[in-house]
């Protein structure tokens, strides 16, 4: 039986009572940086977590700690320390979210018991058009990658109570900067990146990321590459008005890789337990994933009190794969599975516009923030799926885990999508300062959703509305001390289809979190201790595949409560914290646990200049979870410890040698099971580099 815990409420009012009593360095919370988010984001290169602004949440220009959520913030400094070259390393990184690795390239992430469905690019919202991640997505681009815990209707139509994942891109240097790295793996694997800024003429400046990455897996078969190309250009058009322009070219390609994953269990209902090696992939099985991204931002300050800003964006996603799933329960001498096999060719184009405008107003002798915008989407979804009825369905002998199944002709169509999506959304923010210490956040946004087209032979055509709003409310106990409370309801639609292959439609509901924020260090960190509560109706859960191929889901009523205990920063000079603890306790429509979501999991990770020896840099990161098991409780994992470690040594002024051990302790462990099938994590691994700065 699970450990039952105080509700959040009666944990939040405990933590506040605690913190009255604490101090730190006081907070300027007036001041405001005229530049943006982003470029703010490289005066706190050395430092994990960020406690700069961000507007990821309510697109007001608060800092974290002033924000009434909890935001976490993984930095440039924590990505480089610790390797985390993909999107998945850094929120397996992030406390409180789940990285569910159900095969080697696609991923479904969750937080506080649901399912993220929500990226962001430089704080604006771009609709997640599978509910899955599919590929490996660079992160050599990102300055910081925020995750904004719990609802974030005012920024983005797809409000999922879960969190909102907000992609900051590196942006140009006035002073001229570069820095390479080159590293090798134990897996005849290498990786190169490139970084370099500067000012290219008068008020002109850009920056060039590149990245190439090769090599080999743990896992059998596997062979995986990497090309990635990202350019940026800034240009003062006068001393009011700023425009940027950029593009990123994102390649991703992967040999041997799987479609599910391992049987769970054999046909008697015992535990499978293979080598950590074992894959159920061919030699000739392949996913490639090419990114194409371009932005335009236009930002003009109207006065010393407004901003308007225009951001453009248009995203092209191509993804081209080859197949093979085993299907089944083995006998123990591991026969009886079968198998199917597909070609697939998917697409998303991704047109997105947002325009705002914000600034203070004075009314009753303070200033009041305010801003109005206007957001609107279109996307469009292809696909096409190839079989081979013939002999694309094959019976597995006992040698299945080889790889050694053939190639299929796929020559029979088994149907394809079609779907366009239009999002339109007006949304308005104010921050209403009550008093010197009270403040209150009220926002509220229109969303407007339509969806047509076929999707393998289904109808697509779905509509829905609704204005989703905000409140918060922040009180500063202290100088360094702010009480938080927030409110947002819930509104998101799907693509998700049930088994007769009809559309689910949106999900609704509510979400509630309070909290306290501690600052220390002048806000080089800060602690956030929070409670949060979510309840929502239409919530999509995988129930299987329909016989076409096309994934099923069952519209659910779920329930989510728990709290959270994140803390992050420089606490001082060459000491780096990043830690957090969660409890989520998630139940469906019948009470019932949601099984595959570990009610408790600690994250935590460290870096350390020893005093003394100035140019030696050590660390590690622990990450834990209790007992889990699968939906259909037919499999379990004992919870678990992986354990990484960090040597690295300034050579000269201009070059660092690191060294880095993953999985210290050479733990088996299960990547996931939110299916009934799984793999096993990467073993005792090795990596080391060499970085060059000017």
């Amino acid at each position: 039986m699970a450990t039952r815990f105080p509700s959040p409420l009666s944990v939040a009012i405990t933590l506040i009572s605690l913190g009255l009593g604490n101090t730190t360095l006081a907070q300027d919370a007036n001041q405001k940086s005229t530049r943006s988010a982003d470029q703010t984001a490289l005066e706190y290169v050395n430092v994990y977590g960020e406690q700069g602004e961000t507007n990821t949440a309510t697109k007001l220009d608060l800092t974290i700690f002033e924000t009434p959520q909890t935001v976490t913030a993984v930095s440039r400094a924590q990505m480089d320390d610790f390797l985390l070259t993909k999107a998945n390393d850094v929120l397996d990184y992030t406390p409180g979210v789940t990285v569910e690795e159900v095969e080697t390239h696609r991923t479904y992430y969750t937080a506080r018991g649901f399912d993220i469905v929500n990226f962001q690019y430089d704080g604006v919202g771009t609709p997640f058009a599978f509910g899955l991640v599919q590929g490996q997505s660079d992160t050599a681009i990102y300055d910081k990658v925020e995750v904004v815990k719990g609802a974030a209707g005012l920024v983005t139509g797809l409000a999922n109570p879960s969190a909102t994942i907000n992609f900051v891109r590196k942006r140009p240097n006035e002073a001229l900067q570069a820095s390479a790295r080159a590293s090798v793996n134990e897996w005849n694997g290498y990786r190169l990146d490139g970084d370099a800024s500067g000012a290219l003429a008068e008020g002109v400046r850009g920056r060039v990321v590149v990245a190439t990455e090769d090599g080999e897996s743990y896992l059998d078969r596997l062979e995986e590459s990497t090309n990635l190309f990202y350019g940026v250009l800034e240009f003062d058009l006068s001393e009011a008005t700023l425009l940027t322009v950029g593009h990123s070219y994102d390649n991703n390609e992967a040999d041997g890789i799987l479609w599910g994953a391992l049987p769970l269990n054999y046909a008697d209902g015992k535990q499978t337990n293979y080598d950590v090696s074992t894959s159920s992939a061919t030699d000739w099985a392949f996913r490639n994933t090419e990114e194409n991204q371009s932005f335009v931002e236009l930002q003009h300050r109207i006065t010393d009190r407004w901003t308007a800003k225009a951001v453009y964006s248009y995203t092209d996603t191509d993804i081209e794969s080859e197949l093979f799933y085993v299907a089944g329960s083995p006998n123990r001498d591991e026969t009886g599975l079968s198998a199917y096999t597909g070609r697939y060719l998917n697409g998303v184009k991704r047109d997105m516009l947002d325009i705002s405008i914000s600034g203070f107003v004075e009314a009753a002798g303070r200033d009041h923030e305010v801003v109005l915008g206007y957001n609107r989407a279109d996307v469009e979804i292809t696909g096409a799926g190839f079989v081979n009825f013939a002999t694309g369905y094959p019976t597995l002998g006992a040698d299945w885990a080889e790889g050694n199944t053939p190639r299929p002709d796929f020559v029979d169509d088994n149907g394809g999508s079609d779907v366009e999506q239009e999002h339109r959304a007006f949304y308005a923010a104010t921050r209403i300062s009550v008093t010197d210490q009270l403040s209150a956040l009220l926002g509220t946004r229109r969303a407007d959703y339509e969806q047509t087209g076929q999707n393998y032979g289904a109808d697509a055509r779905q509509q829905a509305d609704k204005s989703v709003p905000f409140y918060g409310l922040t009180y500063q106990l202290t100088d360094k001390l702010m009480a938080y409370g927030s409110y947002s309801e819930v509104f998101s639609p799907q693509v998700f289809v049930d088994p007769q292959l009809r559309p689910l439609g949106p999900i609704e509901g509510e979400s509630t979190e309070v909290g306290v924020k501690m600052s220390f260090n002048n806000e080089s960190a800060i602690l956030t201790l929070a409670a949060f509560q979510s309840e929502i109706e239409n919530y999509g859960v995988y129930v299987g595949d329909h016989p076409n191929g096309t994934a099923t889901y069952d519209p659910r009523h779920q329930e989510s409560e728990g709290y959270e205990v994140e803390l992050s920063g420089q606490f001082s000079e060459g000491l780096n914290l990043a830690a957090g603890y969660t409890y989520v306790n998630v139940e469906d429509a019948t009470g019932g646990d949601v099984p595959y979501i570990p009610e408790h999991m600690i994250k935590a990770s460290a870096a350390y200049r020893i005093p003394g020896m100035p140019k030696l840099k050590i660390g590690g990161v622990v990450k834990w979870q209790e007992h889990t098991t699968t939906p259909t409780d037919s499999a379990e994992q004992d919870g678990y410890a992986v354990l990484d470690l960090l040597v690295s040594y300034q050579l000269t002024d201009k070059i660092t040698a690191a060294i880095n051990i993953d999985n210290v302790t050479d733990e088996k462990y299960l990547n996931s099971l939110y299916w009934d099938q799984g793999y096993y994590g990467a073993p005792r691994n090795v990596e080391l580099s060499v970085t060059w700065q000017l």
